[in-house]
């Protein structure tokens, strides 16, 4: 065939009918094909998806001037995208450097150029295509003061970046570039003698900059014009602003808006006042409250002022000309919504624009409002438009909850529960009453099985039919809290919202964003028919003190007392794993005064009175202060029936001077250790030491000597001894670390190699079990001999996790997020301790050492489904013991299921039903006409 194919096309290229290029072209396209690696296309978004989001608002303008009408937005989180006018979909994201923060937008709603400025040494100027997002021109801009940033300012206008840099006790100094080429136009100098560090000042377009200095009783505001060196600076003092006798302290800030102004707030009577800086700064009289939101802009040549109230879920806009004289609103420009999914919005960015339409004409204004929970939305005159909640960009912490059980399956619960029949007797609990409770169940469920068949369900149901346990538990609802005091229900089959919280006190956010907010899972959906509990603990942000918010994870509805303000400061917490009657988890609660509390309270007598395996006389407490460096343990061992009391036992410092403690990680409390030990090549067991005490801890160096260091301690935070410590010098961070089992996967950047590494440590105890029933921290004291290897890894880490399955017998893996998007999933063999260095010595499951672990794309979880900026991973167990659940968030959030031993239990996709059917029905007929034959010659052989 080959030969006739040859002599074929020969005899075309010696005719002249065949082109010698097509013919490569061909050649070159056929063997393309046996180099081609996809994924299925019915896999592709069956078991994850992604959502991207770009985070809260800090510039905005309007793209109106383009054939594809557009919101062009940067955001705190150093993005920089387009977002579509009528749907609020992003067009284009750029994501810029974690470091360097943007400085400026230019404004594109008139047609100009998009400039940004970003970073800190250098600065870049960057040109952007509004259309594509593609850039076009970039140029350096040295920093001449690099350790003064924060004041350093930066200004957009008519094509000229101006670079204004406050010299202390001296004055202003202004640079001005060319935006497009870099070059530098003009230097000059403004006399400012009033600078000094604690002057809070702000920069307003086209050119002033306004200073506020003072104390509680008195502050003076100072106005620059920069771009005129003959201008003297204007002082105004508060009480000409405010009055005699205006008490601060006091702040300014600037008005948004395309025509900026400066509003001066009175924290002392909660007032605001407007001061529109020029020449002849002009005041105005009006006193606005200290909660509404101001912006300014103009609007057919009048300078207009929009005031913003929120109040029980209706904002409401109120329009101004601004002026000297009275303030009368204009209606055309006003609007009152009522919304959930805004609280105290801001106007970022606005449009206006006249309509003729139906020979009525009108004003139509758009507005892109901010909320101060990271949400933001479109109004178009009194309408939302659409909403996008950028909150879920900055996730805290994660849970993934069970479903609850179906009304059917509620109904057979109900049926059997035998703790009702003795609380609630009466005559229905009786034989007969039964019987009849038994056919009224199966008559419903065939009612219901008719329904279903025939698309006749008018049932109604106090639950979503998709939000129900199914049955391998693959399907659960992801409770994320985010640092803006948000909570969010998300149901993980499809990534859809199903609910969002706030937690609110006197109507404002109360959660204190640095501080770490720890969420627990008290009650599952598995105690029908108690609901399923979550308890959120975070600190105040007004006083510093404690809270606690409960609420129900499948509805987000408030449990209890909702909030509760503890009035003490915490110091650390544990959820306990004894439960009261109703099968909630208590947590316990220890204060900055070394006082233990109980949440609830009712549940005190049950850890105090408890015999079962976790009592106070065998519970244990330990904290960690990253600023002071102490570690301490406690105890409840002298816990009476009518109080808990706690005892300091141990206590560990850690020198914040030399080194600064980074991270303390535990083990996963869902983890189940299916092997005790690990079969040699001798078929000797080799003991894992397994201890559900042991912490590990990475401090680095900050020393002046031994600055580039990483110790990393295993702490038994009962005894308070350390079972094993190394030091790593001239490494820094980022650190990330897995703690798991008995081994230890942590990770750094490598100074001297200049390259990140991966290193890994193994506990065991030996050939010979210290205790084969229970372990103990205060009877073991026998180190564990220590398997220790690191590796190169060709990639930058963001996060790493371990996969987790429901009884701990699939093998382990490790997800590791990498800075190009990807969630690389690590077989743990690849990095084991134990892996020799000599190829001669081998072992059942050990693959000889290599320095290099190799990055394979088909082991990226996420495919071309880039996760950028991840803060986190959060794997949590399924019904299938086969398969994890992960949960990936960042800037972007993903989910998918892995299954690290492939899935050992379950049927695969493709498996060919009807080919085991017909081989089946193959085989009983075959057996069938056998044993007829065989019984046919046994009788003729019985005959003969």
């Amino acid at each position: 065939m080959a030969s006739v194919m040859y002599g074929s096309v020969k005899g075309i290229i010696n005719h002249g009918i065949f082109d010698i290029q097509l013919l490569q072209f061909i050649v070159i396209l056929f063997g393309l094909f046996n180099y081609s690696l996809c994924l299925y296309e019915d896999q592709v978004g069956k078991f994850d998806w992604r959502h991207n989001y770009v985070g809260r608002i800090k510039f905005a303008s309007f793209d109106t001037v383009s054939t594809t009408k557009k919101i062009i937005v940067v955001t705190e989180e150093n993005v920089f995208s387009a977002l579509h006018l009528k749907s609020g979909q992003l067009l284009w994201r750029r994501v810029f450097e974690k470091e360097g923060k943007i400085h400026a937008l230019s404004d594109v709603s008139d047609g100009g150029d998009l400039i940004t400025v970003s970073g800190s040494v250098p600065v870049l100027v960057r040109i952007w295509d509004p259309a594509t997002g593609h850039i076009l021109n970039e140029w350096p801009l040295a920093e001449q003061n690099p350790e003064r940033l924060k004041d350093v300012k930066w200004h957009l206008k008519d094509g000229i970046l101006y670079h204004i840099l406050p010299l202390y006790s001296s004055g202003v100094q202004i640079i001005s570039y060319d935006s497009k080429t870099g070059e530098k136009l003009k230097n000059q100098s403004v006399s400012a003698p009033f600078l000094t560090p604690e002057t809070e000042c702000v920069f307003t377009s086209p050119s002033y900059l306004t200073c506020l200095k003072g104390d509680q009783s008195l502050a003076i505001l100072f106005i620059v014009d920069l771009f005129n060196e003959e201008a003297r600076p204007q002082s105004i003092t508060s009480n000409n602003i405010f009055g005699a006798g205006a008490q601060g302290p006091f702040h300014i800030e600037v008005i948004p808006g395309k025509k900026e102004a400066i509003s001066i707030t009175s924290k002392g009577d909660n007032r605001k006042r407007i001061i529109i800086p020029s020449n002849e700064s002009n005041i105005l009289p009006r006193d606005i409250d200290g909660n509404t939101k101001l912006y300014l802009t103009t609007i057919d040549n009048k300078l207009v002022l929009f005031e913003i109230t929120y109040e029980n879920k209706v904002t409401e806009l109120k329009a101004f000309e601004l002026s000297t004289s009275s303030l009368p609103p204009l209606q055309e420009y006003s609007s009152k919504i009522t919304h959930d999914g805004l609280f105290y919005p801001t106007i970022m960015a606005s449009t206006c624009y006249s309509s003729q339409r139906s020979n009525n004409q009108g004003v139509i204004c758009q507005y892109l409002l901010s909320s101060e929970d990271h949400s933001f939305a479109l109004l178009h005159n009194n309408k939302l438009i659409w909403s996008r909640e950028e909150a879920l960009a900055n996730i805290i912490t994660v849970e993934m909850v069970e479903l609850p059980m179906s009304d059917r399956d509620q109904t057979i619960e109900t049926e059997f529960d035998t703790k009702d029949s003795i609380v609630n007797i009466d005559s229905s609990w009786n034989i007969l009453g039964m019987i009849m409770r038994r056919l009224t169940a199966q008559f419903n469920q065939i009612k219901s099985f008719v329904q279903s068949a025939f698309d006749m369900n008018n049932q109604q149901s106090n639950q979503r039919v998709d939000l129900v346990r199914d049955k391998f538990g693959l399907y659960k609802m992801i409770v994320a809290v985010t640092s803006a005091g948000k909570i969010f229900g998300i149901e993980s089959k499809k990534g859809e919202i199903i609910w969002q919280s706030r937690i609110i006190d006197n109507n404002s956010l109360t959660i204190n964003p640095p501080k770490s907010i720890l969420l627990y899972i008290q009650r599952g959906s598995r105690h029908f028919p108690h609901s399923p509990q979550c308890l959120l603990l975070a600190t105040d942000k007004t006083t510093g003190e404690g809270m606690i918010y409960t609420f129900n994870p499948i509805t987000g509805q408030p449990l209890l007392d909702g909030l509760v303000k503890l009035g003490y400061k915490l110091k650390q917490s544990m959820l306990l794993q004894t439960t009261t009657d109703d099968f909630l988890r208590p947590v316990l609660l220890l204060d900055s005064k070394d006082k233990i509390h109980v949440y609830p309270e009712n549940a005190t007598t049950v850890v105090v009175t408890d015999s079962s395996s976790i009592t106070s006389k065998n519970t244990y407490l330990f904290t960690g202060d990253k600023e002071t460096g102490v570690l301490s343990g406690y105890s409840l061992g002298y816990s009476t029936k009518e109080e808990l009391i706690v005892n300091k036992v141990w206590e560990f410092t850690l020198s914040p001077k030399n080194q600064k403690i980074t991270h303390i990680v535990s083990k996963n409390p869902l983890e189940h250790v299916h092997s005790q030990g690990r079969v040699l090549g001798d078929r000797s067991v080799l003991y894992k030491y397994i201890n559900p005490n042991l912490v590990a801890i990475i401090s680095q160096g900050v020393g002046n000597i031994h600055k580039n260091t990483l110790n990393l301690y295993l702490l038994d935070v009962v005894s308070g001894g350390i079972v094993y410590s190394i030091v790593h010098k001239r490494v820094r961070g980022p650190f990330h670390i897995v703690h798991s089992e008995n081994w230890v996967v942590y990770s750094y950047f490598n100074d001297k190699s200049r390259r990140t590494e991966i290193a890994t440590l193994e506990l065991y105890e030996g050939k010979v079990q210290s205790n084969t029933t229970v372990f103990s921290s205060l009877t073991t004291t026998q180190l564990p001999l220590v398997e220790r290897q690191a590796f190169i890894f060709p990639a930058s880490i963001e996060a790493i996790q371990e996969t987790i399955t429901e009884k701990g017998i699939t093998s382990k893996h490790i997800l590791v997020s990498l800075a190009n998007g990807g969630i690389l999933e690590l077989p743990w063999m690849l990095l084991d301790p134990r892996r020799p260095i000599n190829p001669e010595l081998r072992e059942e499951g050990v693959i000889p050492y290599t320095p290099e672990i190799p990055i394979q794309m088909d082991a990226i979880i996420n495919y071309n489904q880039s996760v950028f900026r991840v803060s986190g991973i959060y794997t949590s167990p399924s019904g299938l013991e086969s398969t994890c659940l992960v949960f990936v968030h960042g800037l972007d959030i993903f989910y998918t299921r892995v299954a690290p031993s492939k899935t050992f239990d379950v049927l695969k996709e493709d498996f060919d039903y009807y080919l085991i059917v017909i081989v089946l029905t193959a085989l009983m007929i075959a057996s069938y006409i056998t044993k007829k034959l065989a019984s046919q010659k046994a009788q003729k052989q019985a005959w003969k």
